[in-house]
């Protein structure tokens, strides 16, 4: 069975990082930690890939593409 995470703790991992991190990065960094069967969810979406949920992530402008890679948009993050 998967493991379901909710994106802010992918949020929270990005946040927590001391640069931008490439998506190579952040799966690697996921898949150590909760392991390789995971799906993500946030409160209005159920069952993404870590792929979905970064593309709604970025919609949101909660995480925000650079050129050196991914990083939380802490303004934009709910706190609940």
């Amino acid at each position: 069975m998967k493991q379901d995470i909710h994106g802010h703790t992918v949020l929270n991992l990005l946040l927590r990082a001391e640069k931008p991190l490439s998506r190579l990065q952040l799966e690697g960094m996921i898949e150590s930690e909760f392991g390789s069967e995971v799906c993500f969810h946030t409160c209005s979406q159920q069952g993404l890939t870590l792929t979905e949920l970064l593309d709604f992530l970025l919609s949101k402008k909660k995480v925000v593409e650079l050129d050196s890679g991914l990083t939380a948009n802490p303004e934009r993050i709910c706190n609940h």
